[in-house]
């Protein structure tokens, strides 16, 4: 059961400043910032300035090849290059959307509160529940939101309480749950355990959006969750010689069932919420759908179909997974061609992938509505 915890939350786990976010002065550009929320999928370098990192991830972040397509350095980020926050930034000419623990930043054009390894709920109630927290930081859903609203004052040119401030930023709440499903699984309970928890993890997504929306916000991105049956790491922990365990694709049915249920979960209360506040503009934006895509038609996205749940990066087993050698650490190596790769170290996307994801959160299909739709709204 270690193992399997590993495998999920690796799954989870894994700039250049200019105008001001509230100050009304974006041009044509559709939004004037934007504040970002989540996981190691959203993520820009903030767990490698954590304080103390207690994961074996941080270090490997920081490390080659990670970096390599874009940056052609390590910035933190659980890639090769950008993330899909990266291409929606640039999309809407907006700056590549710095950390918010990064030193000497000017973030009034755009900061991110993502950490790798974010959970939805919070510390307490998880080790209340029982659960062993494998990284017990408060870097929570609910932690984050805090942060963000202790800065509040220094991203709003137009000062604290101005309900008028981010009513021109594009607020990203990224995926949440994983974390929170990898520890509950890490105490020792089923799949069907784990899936009772889905309501309260969703219920404290919703909750977070509507905070947002109380402090200002008006244009809200709600991210799903990914596959997580089909990443790399989870496939080499769960390897079964039953058949029936995986879909047509190769991926964990069970694993995915548990994801399927909270992006659908999540989707009903989005709705709800979009009921209660019709002045807000919010989109579902999906992680799910895309990745399944990319497996079902891989030629049409120009990937190698071959090797769609193959990580890039990594060494060993079917799968190119060693969980006791990720990648970044020695020993490791990636692919000749990320371009043509799905899955970077067996938990993350390769920039080929995320790209092509943003686009589909930008123009659809991948966003209800798309997010250049919801900005002329």
């Amino acid at each position: 059961m270690e193992k399997l915890f590993v495998a999920l939350l690796v799954v989870s786990l894994l700039a250049r400043p200019h105008g001001g976010a509230c100050s009304g002065s974006g041009g044509k550009k559709p939004f004037t910032s934007i504040v970002s929320f989540g996981d190691s999928l959203a993520d820009t370098g903030n767990l490698p300035l954590w304080q103390d990192p207690v994961l074996p991830a941080a270090v490997s972040f920081m490390s080659p090849p990670y970096g390599e397509t874009f940056f052609g350095r390590p910035t933190g980020r659980a890639s090769d290059g950008r993330l899909v926050i990266d291409f929606v930034a640039d999309a809407l000419g907006l700056p590549l959307v710095p950390p918010s623990l990064a030193q000497g930043q000017d973030f009034t054009a755009g900061v991110n509160f993502a950490v790798a390894g974010a959970p939805a709920l919070n510390l307490t109630y998880l080790q209340g529940q029982g659960v062993t927290v494998i990284s017990p930081t408060n870097n929570s859903l609910n932690d984050q939101l805090s942060w963000f609203e202790k800065s509040k004052h220094s991203l709003c040119r137009n000062g604290y309480g101005d309900s008028d401030c981010f009513g021109k930023s594009l607020f990203i709440v990224g995926e949440f749950g994983a974390n929170d499903y990898g520890s509950i699984l890490y105490s020792n309970m089923s799949l069907e355990e784990a899936s009772a928890y889905v309501p309260k993890i969703v219920d404290t997504i919703a909750n977070g959006v509507e905070r947002l929306i109380r402090h200002g916000a008006r244009h809200i991105v709600v991210a799903d969750m990914t596959p997580l049956g089909c990443m790399a790491a989870t496939l080499t922990m769960l390897a079964s010689t039953n058949s029936v365990d995986y879909d047509v694709h190769g991926c964990h049915k069970g694993v995915n069932m548990l994801s399927q249920r909270h992006n659908s979960l999540l989707r009903e209360r989005v709705a709800g919420i979009r009921s209660g506040h019709p002045y807000a503009r919010i989109v579902t934006a999906e992680h799910y759908r895309p990745i399944v895509s990319f497996l079902q038609n891989p030629d049409h996205f120009g990937f190698n179909g071959n090797e769609t749940l193959v990580a890039c990066c990594g060494t060993g087993g079917r799968y190119n997974v060693n969980l006791t050698r990720l990648c970044g650490q020695r020993g490791t190596a990636a692919c000749a061609d990320p371009a043509v790769a799905v899955q970077w170290d067996g938990s993350h996307l390769t920039e080929a992938a995320y790209r092509r994801i943003a686009a589909g959160w930008l123009h659809g299909p991948y966003a209800d509505p798309p997010i250049l739709h919801a900005a002329r709204g």
